[in-house]
């Protein structure tokens, strides 16, 4: 079998194992070793290296067992034990428990009275009102049961899931240096270009013969076949490939155009037209061999490609210099890190070191907090053991180092250390880790509670989704903000390609209440902090300045406005 590499579906095979093992009444201790695991895998993020490395069983609840089924399930894209559980239970058994309500209890009344073997025949039932005559379900139920069917087939239909947008910017390097064998110019455009989270589909825009262009990528082992027609190639992973050919008359005018989604592009149609001339579709279409040029002759300052979107960048253009949004070079300090204190794979001291050579000027080193046993979270009695590394390390490197801790928001929106302990730290992360699920009017207390504190703190992952994996969670992110804003705080961008967290589409609504940002790595180890170009262009994403992301400060401002207890001078 090909290789899955995708911790995304190492963690849907964990929970699947869990659920078949339930259904067929093993023992809990097994059950919940199978739910753990899929827990500690969602949270380490990028599995890979961990398997490369031969270090999964130094994951606490990661035993030798455990480790060899993930390890079989990352090289393999399944497991015999797997295979072994399915093959032993009725047909549909897999699948209908991917289906969000679908508990084992339930999933065995379903079976044995009514006979449902796909979630297909579980939706039918649902909309005919059978269900809700079984023991224990009620017309409710029934009708959540009926929403999550339709949302796990409406997700069957769109084939499978986007690819992350640090994979599929990967995987565009590799075609770009490929196309460029046979083009004199390429450029990546389309969503890619814009940062969008998740991506379908590759464009570039080639100057010279496309024809010729695909056919030559059409040799590359990732390309599973190919539209010549369509200047379209299907790539494994389920992604894309689109050729937009261009001269170099009419350079700019393509990459504009393959670059903004459809709303910008109508958008700037639209603005031409007002002024007397086409930008495409017409033989008196203007082209331009710039981007820049394009949007100088609609009266625009440039607007900067991750802007694109139709969502107003056209009038703020008008009037706003654009260019001036937050880049990786203005980061100054790695926020978020952890260490071997907690589920780091590296010392305090090399994560120093790796952030130095990196020419940043400072690091905080954020491990996890008691509640966090998964993670090792650092318990009170090693909390000052961890303080004397941290002070061992700044003597050895100039860089600054932060002491900090990624505290736990409990379901009561406490957070796990004493006040008298969250005040002596530099920096206090607060996210959330477990109890994902509350209802809205649960969750908005919670975090209301929480970003209330009269400390200072960060709001880490802010609504804990996992790309392709786990949804935000359900609260009012309005009333939230308006506590955050309330309070003294700001919001972390988590550059963790899986997370990708706070959605850009929120940070608008915490700019108008004004609230600051930092632009965090949540490293867990030195090959972690790579990731920091991906929170840039979320912040990119949402219209960020310099000056409203604190890691762009200096050391010392930094930790003044960043500091849990006083206030900033």
């Amino acid at each position: 079998m090909q290789a899955v590499q995708s911790t995304t579906e190492v963690i849907h095979a964990l929970r699947e194992l869990a659920v078949l093992l339930e259904f067929s009444r093993a023992p809990k201790f097994k059950v919940k070793a199978y739910q753990r695991a899929a827990e500690v895998v969602a949270i380490v993020g990028d599995l890979g290296p961990w398997v490369e490395q031969g270090r999964l069983a130094d994951l606490e609840g990661i035993g030798a067992s455990l480790s060899s089924q993930i390890q079989e399930l990352w090289n393999t894209g399944s497991s015999q034990y797997l295979e072994r559980l399915r093959s032993e239970q009725p047909p549909g058994t897999s699948e209908l428990c991917q289906v969000d309500g679908v508990t084992p209890l339930r999933l065995r009344t379903l079976i044995e009275g009514l006979g449902v073997r796909s979630v297909a025949e579980l939706r039918d039932a649902c909309a005919q009102g059978r269900v809700r005559a079984l023991p224990r379900f009620g017309i409710a139920t029934e009708a959540r049961l009926l929403e999550a069917c339709d949302r796990w087939l409406g997700r069957v239909e769109q084939g499978p899931a986007p690819t992350l947008l640090s994979r599929a910017q990967d995987r565009a390097a590799t075609l770009r240096a490929a196309l460029l064998e046979v083009a004199e110019r390429v450029e990546l455009a389309g969503a890619a270009r814009r940062g969008e989270e998740t991506v379908r589909e590759l464009e570039f825009v080639v100057l010279g013969d496309g024809e010729a262009a695909l056919s030559h990528v059409s040799r590359l082992r990732q390309v599973l076949r190919v539209d010549a027609s369509a200047r379209r190639a299907y790539l494994s992973e389920g992604l894309q490939l689109r050729l937009h050919p261009a001269t170099a008359a009419d350079w700019g005018t393509a990459l504009v155009f393959a670059t903004g989604n459809a709303a910008h592009v109508a958008a700037l149609g639209r603005r031409a037209e007002a002024r007397g001339f086409a930008l495409q579709g017409s033989t008196a279409a203007r082209a331009f061999e710039s981007e820049a040029a394009l949007y100088a002759a609609l009266d625009l300052c440039y607007v900067p490609p991750e802007l694109r979107t139709g969502a107003g960048e056209l009038d703020r253009a008008e009037t706003e210099d654009l260019g001036d949004l937050v880049s990786e070079a203005d980061i100054k300090g790695l926020v978020h890190c952890h260490t071997t204190y907690s589920d780091g794979r590296n010392s305090v001291l090399e994560m120093a070191q790796a952030a130095h050579a990196l020419g940043m000027q400072y690091i905080t080193i954020t491990d996890h907090s008691p509640t966090a046993r998964y993670a090792n979270g650092v318990t009170l009695d090693r909390l000052q053991a961890q303080w004397d590394e941290i002070a061992a390390a700044q003597a050895a490197v100039p860089i600054r180092i932060l002491r900090g801790t990624e505290a736990d928001i409990l379901a009561d929106g406490s957070l796990d250390y004493p006040d008298r302990v969250l005040e002596q730290f530099d920096v206090v992360i607060a996210s959330i880790h477990a109890r994902h699920r509350l209802d809205r009017a649960a969750m908005t207390e919670r975090l209301v509670r929480a970003l209330s504190l009269p400390i200072f703190k960060i709001w880490g992952h802010a609504l804990g989704r996992i790309l392709n994996h786990r949804e935000p969670i359900d609260c009012d992110v309005p009333a939230v903000l308006d506590a955050l804003a309330g309070s003294r705080g700001a919001i972390e961008l988590n550059a963790d390609p899986h997370r990708l967290d706070l959605p850009p589409a929120w940070i608008p609504a915490a700019r108008e209440r004004g609230i600051p940002f930092v632009i965090s790595v949540d490293a867990h180890s030195t090959r972690g902090f790579d990731v920091l170009r991906y929170g840039t262009t979320m912040a990119r994403r949402g219209g960020l300045r310099r000056r409203e992301v604190l890691n762009t400060e200096d050391a010392e401002r930094f930790l003044a406005l960043v500091r849990p207890s006083g206030a900033v001078a």
